[in-house]
């Protein structure tokens, strides 16, 4: 049965939509403005953050107990029956109304969600005041298999983020402040094909057809620099090289999604091109 669910009125999807927003602006030099919402929006006042970290919680915690996860969910839909309900409307359609007057609102809700099934279950079971007693029970047994789930690989990666949270808001500040300058760093050298390229792939879903069609087009057109290339240059044997590279280059089928790898390889033909350009012009 499938889960009635507003991406605009979720707010763990909104929160995680801003901080792609705020990653996608911070590799292309842009100005963001998706900071400025999450300290606005997402602060000790606003009953945004305390329903975010319900969200969060149901998202991140795991328990190998179907006993101790159903006393999680049952404990936290009590308190996000406790919020103040008319300010959390007030809030969420403040920072929703600003969202739509800063981007364009087709290209943002299309960002790839972690764990959408499971946010959208969450959703349901916290605000969703027409839902089914069949819809609600569904819910809450995709959010228990999620939390009882083995998923090691998101372990670390949670860990981090609790320690992250339990921080005070200077430190968290400052631990973000060195994060940026480190992630500006370590990007500062990408020509601006490569940071397109990143900016396409934070921005889409992995499977959708738009970002297929870009990575095809973009295949094309290194295809076609490396046979250029491959005329001027003088060795032969760096001729043969490039050709041979050009025709390992495959452009995705209608059955393929899109991969990391995809992405990586495609970075990497970047920046072959890149040093071609720089040595033939």
């Amino acid at each position: 049965m499938k889960v009635k669910h507003s991406k605009y009125k979720n707010t763990g999807i909104l929160f995680e939509l801003l901080t792609r927003q705020l990653t996608s602006d911070t590799i292309t030099g842009s100005q963001s403005k998706s900071l400025s919402f999450l300290k606005k929006h997402f602060n000790s006042k606003t009953e945004l953050l305390k329903e975010y970290k319900i969200y969060h919680t149901l998202a991140t915690q795991k328990y190998n107990k179907d006993s101790q996860a159903t006393m999680l969910i049952n404990t936290l839909i009590e308190a996000h029956e406790k919020l103040n309900k008319s300010q959390l409307r007030r809030e969420k359609y403040n920072l929703i109304k600003e969202i739509k007057e800063t981007y364009n609102v087709n290209d943002f809700f299309k960002a790839k969600i972690t764990d959408y099934k499971v946010m959208a279950s969450i959703f349901n079971l916290l605000e969703n005041k027409e839902a089914s007693p069949l819809s609600i029970v569904n819910s809450k047994t995709t959010i228990l298999e999620h939390i009882t789930g083995k998923q090691l690989s998101n372990n670390k990666k949670n860990v981090v983020l609790e320690n992250f949270n339990k921080q005070d808001k200077n430190t968290r500040l400052l631990t973000y402040k060195v994060l940026l300058e480190r992630f500006n760093n370590k990007y500062s050298g990408l020509q601006e094909n490569q940071k397109t390229l990143l900016k396409e792939y934070v921005n889409s879903v992995s499977n959708s057809p738009a970002l297929k069609s870009y990575l095809n087009q973009e295949i094309k057109l290194v295809k076609k620099d490396l046979t250029k290339y491959s005329k001027k240059v003088e060795d032969k044997v760096v001729a043969i090289k490039l050709n041979e590279t050009k025709n390992m280059i495959n452009s995705l089928d209608k059955k393929s999604s899109v991969q990391d790898d995809n992405v990586i390889n495609l970075l990497n033909y970047y920046e072959l091109i890149n040093e071609l350009k720089t040595i033939h012009g």
